[in-house]
């Protein structure tokens, strides 16, 4: 017979899967209590959030979401079975602050890593997480990229406004010399 407990825990992490598109597994093995209780107040400020969950809970609610969505069925064909206490990041569709919100926390408290993650539809492990949360935030790179495009048309007005500034010095300084 089936737990009532367990299934209603199942659907909880199915209504958070369908709820934030954007999550990531993490590995909080040792990690005290007062620990995770700072990292929440940390990626709430971000509009993250973090659920400590059974490993074997979140395999069943993949597998039965894994029927409808071929990501999910990606996930748990590479990365399961689960090893190690695992706690759920959910990030909201502008996902790249809390990641790096967590990254932040991460390089501070060695006993919390990442194991896989899902963003924009598509699969993560470990390593690439890091690096996606290495980078500048979306706007950032977005703005990096308009000065860019805008740089080479600034130089050439600068360029052509340059020689006819000079001409304007060098006639005003004529015209002083000769009065």
């Amino acid at each position: 017979m089936v737990n009532e407990k367990k299934l209603a825990l199942g659907q909880k992490i199915q209504d958070l899967l369908s709820k934030y598109q954007n999550f990531v597994l993490i590995k909080i093995d040792k990690t005290s209590h007062q620990t995770l209780e700072n990292l929440r107040k940390e990626l709430k400020k971000s509009q993250a959030n973090l659920k400590v969950i059974k490993n074997s809970l979140l395999e069943k609610t993949i597998n039965k979401l894994s029927k409808k969505n071929k990501v999910l069925a990606e996930i748990e064909k590479t990365f399961f079975p689960l090893r190690d206490t695992s706690a759920l990041l959910l990030l909201e569709k502008e996902w790249s602050t809390g990641l790096a919100s967590f990254y932040q926390f991460i390089k501070k408290e060695v006993s919390l890593s990442f194991k896989f993650g899902l963003l924009d539809n598509l699969t993560y492990p470990s390593e690439r997480l890091v690096q996606i949360a290495q980078l500048p935030p979306k706007n950032q790179l977005v703005a990096n990229l308009v000065g860019s495009f805008k740089a080479p048309t600034s130089r050439l007005v600068h360029s052509m406004k340059f020689n006819v500034a000079k001409l304007v010095y060098i006639l005003k300084e004529k015209s002083k010399k000769s009065h």
